[in-house]
């Protein structure tokens, strides 16, 4: 593994550069109204599991038109019917069961109030919320950074891992952990928090593309071993 840091002063670039790509909200989807109800934010997490961000948002915006989005409505919901509801987003079939679930737990747990897991202390509420069907460590983090921020905890997801990697701060088998760890000892989040956090994922998603990685016109050639390693 490598320590290097990001340079500060290549902020303003990026913000520049992938400012354009960030979340645009709309009157129906209301993604304001989505971080501030910790239930709303895990469907919606849920949802987005392998799959694009534009289909995220059209599969959670036919849900809305269609179920109340909250506990009591969703664990009574069927899981054939939900699935078609959401099936823009792909994998509906798994999601639905994952959704039904989930929401009967918290019925079941926590009387339908999923705030109530927030209130534990904060070195458990993690390990409480990945009780939940379908939650692991990725969708854990979106929900507790939307609350605690990412400095606390920081969301890795299949982009932040692949940047991490080609990057050379962590070994190729490194663990989620072990990558969460290296990212937040990278970018300077106290001085760009979570808006820094968001723009080195749209550089990781839109620039350090998987197959087709744009190494000649990223922001980290210069620190990164998979472009030197290009002979970029």
């Amino acid at each position: 593994m490598r320590k290097v840091k990001f340079p500060k002063e290549l902020i303003p670039e990026l913000e520049e550069r992938y400012s354009r790509y960030w979340w645009k909200d709309d009157e129906e989807l209301d993604y304001n109204d989505i971080v501030a109800d910790p239930f709303k934010n895990l469907i919606f997490t849920i949802l987005s599991q392998n799959t694009s961000s534009s289909n995220t948002r059209r599969a959670y915006v036919s849900l809305k038109r269609k179920y109340q989005i909250n506990p009591a409505v969703l664990s009574r919901a069927d899981p054939k019917e939900l699935s078609q509801v959401i099936r823009t987003g792909g994998l509906q079939n798994i999601k639905a069961e994952r959704i039904v679930q989930v929401s009967r737990l918290i019925m079941e747990n926590y009387g339908g109030d999923l705030r109530k897991v927030l209130s534990f202390p904060k070195e458990k509420v993690r390990e409480e919320l990945k009780k939940l069907k379908g939650v692991g460590d990725k969708t854990a983090d979106v929900l507790l950074s939307s609350i605690f921020g990412q400095r606390e905890y920081f969301v890795v997801d299949t982009h932040m891992m692949r940047i991490a990697k080609r990057l050379g701060i962590v070994d190729e088998g490194a663990s989620y952990e072990e990558v969460q760890s290296a990212l937040k000892d990278f970018l300077p989040l106290d001085v760009g928090g979570d808006r820094l956090a968001g723009l080195f994922w749209l550089l990781a998603k839109y620039t350090c593309d998987a197959k087709k990685p744009k190494c000649q016109e990223c922001l980290l050639k210069g620190l990164c071993r998979y472009s030197r390693g290009r002979g970029s």
